[in-house]
């Protein structure tokens, strides 16, 4: 990453620059900074879940488990928890590849649940979705079928889903390209697909 700020610690220990510590379950998810909040996916067992910290004191302020209706195949490297959560500040949208696509409020209260699958992809999901104005994205690239799917943050239903029949399995998570000038466009990895969409 690329950052502006000034003083940043370069040093983590057991004594130093440690504000706090909390033991989690595993997964392979970045946590993503919320407001006063750290969102992330993890799993324990059988169960897919989806933790909220509080950021200033790194204690759980809930978890929730999504459901499971189907354990794909994975390479044993891979975790059924690595898609990063994402935001727009306020809600939360989670991705597991056994399942679909999550919303939760801040408080933990579910808005919506959108089952997708089953994928055929032999080293499971990485794809991460991604906040676009009013939109949830995500690239659902596997062996066969694969395609880019966009959610309407609010009520999840389906605004559009392009196939890509020229990709087979792909983990990375598209980007957003605003011109100066026109509509913004998804750049989606695997293929160096531009999408234009009207905002």
């Amino acid at each position: 990453g690329v950052s502006g700020d000034r003083g940043l610690p370069v040093e983590f220990g057991p004594d130093k620059n440690v504000v706090w510590r909390t033991s989690l379950p595993p997964g392979h998810s970045s946590p993503i900074l919320a407001g006063k909040h750290i969102f992330l996916t993890a799993h324990e067992g059988t169960k897919l879940l989806t933790v909220c910290l509080d950021r200033a004191s790194g204690r759980v302020l809930w978890q929730k488990e999504a459901p499971r209706p189907r354990v794909e195949y994975m390479q044993p490297t891979n975790s059924p928890a690595s898609p990063t959560p994402a935001s727009d500040g306020e809600d939360v949208y989670v991705f597991f590849g056994d399942f679909g696509i999550l919303s939760y409020r801040a408080d933990g209260a579910e808005r919506w649940r959108v089952p997708l699958g089953p994928f055929n992809n032999v080293n499971g999901h990485g794809s991460s979705p991604i906040v676009v104005d009013d939109m949830v994205v995500l690239v659902c690239d596997q062996d066969t079928d694969s395609y880019l799917i966009g959610l309407d943050k609010n009520t999840g239903a389906t605004r559009w889903k392009t196939p890509r029949p020229e990709v087979t399995r792909g983990y990375a998570t598209p980007a957003v390209y605003r011109p100066k000038n026109g509509p913004a466009e998804l750049i989606v990895p695997g293929s160096y697909q531009l999408i234009s969409y009207a905002a």
